[in-house]
Parts: structure tokens; sequence; C-alpha cells
């Protein structure tokens, strides 16, 4: 393939992230799910077992969506003919153990691959512990996953 075919790709690769970058912002499971192929691996790096198939990344969502009321932050992002990767922090409000608000950002890396049919084939979400962990204690709650 060439640099311009690659390129090409590239774009549409970018234009499927921006879609689905839309599901998350809007908090909308199912325009996730439908962007994903029908045996999708979704796998949050944080002690959880992956999400296999688009019907539980669906379930996962909607239940995330209802607990956790969570911002972004974007970073870097890098696009290829099947993939992208994508750098963010999650900003969570939170009160502290005395009471007190507070805003933890905890940085985030997707790694996502994408299938010829532009279909979201895995996604992995890898944590920074540390941070995760800080922000949890100091909100007084149980680090491990919920």
């Amino acid at each position: 393939m060439s640099r311009a075919q690659l390129a090409e790709k590239s774009l549409d690769t970018q234009a499927l992230f921006d879609r689905y970058h839309v599901g998350w912002k809007t908090r909308n499971p199912e325009m996730i799910a439908s962007l994903h192929s029908e045996d999708s691996i979704f796998w949050v790096h944080d002690g959880a077992e992956p999400i296999n198939g688009r019907d539980a990344l669906r379930r996962y969502c909607a239940e995330l969506f209802a607990k956790s009321p969570f911002g972004f932050e974007e970073g870097r992002m890098f696009f290829g003919v099947d993939y992208w990767v994508m750098e963010w922090s999650a900003v969570i409000d939170q009160v502290d153990t005395a009471g007190k608000p507070f805003t933890a950002k905890v940085e985030m890396l997707d790694v996502v691959t994408v299938n010829p049919a532009g279909e979201v084939t895995r996604k992995d979400v890898y944590v920074n512990g540390p941070q995760r962990v800080e922000a949890f204690t100091r909100a007084g709650l149980s680090p491990s996953r919920n």
C-alpha cells in the first residue's frame, strides 16, 4: 500500500474515532456498542476481566455511566491504518474524607484496533494505577474494582 493510500485510510480511522468519541462524551452506550464488532473485546486494565461482545459492552457502559460521573481531558492522539491510540485523563469530582470537594485526575491510555469493516474489534484502556488508588483513597472509597 502506498503512503497516499495509508494516509487516506488513516483519515477514515480518525473519522471513526470522531464518531466513537461522541458516544463517550454524550455517555451513549448504544452508540458506543454500535461501533464495535459483535465479537469485540473491551478491557480496562485495572484488575478487571475483559468484556467480550457488543451486548456485554452495551450493558457495561450503561452501568458505568449510571454510577460514575466522569469527564475527559484529552491528550495526544495517534492514528494508523487500523488503530488509534489516545492519551487522556478521567476527571472525577469527589469529596474527600474530611468533606472537602476535590477533582481527581487519572491518566489513561486507549489502544484501539479496527477491522476492515470499520468496527472496533478491541479496546484496551490502561489506567495509571497509583493515581487511581490515590483518588479513591482520598475519597474514602475502595480502590478495588466495583
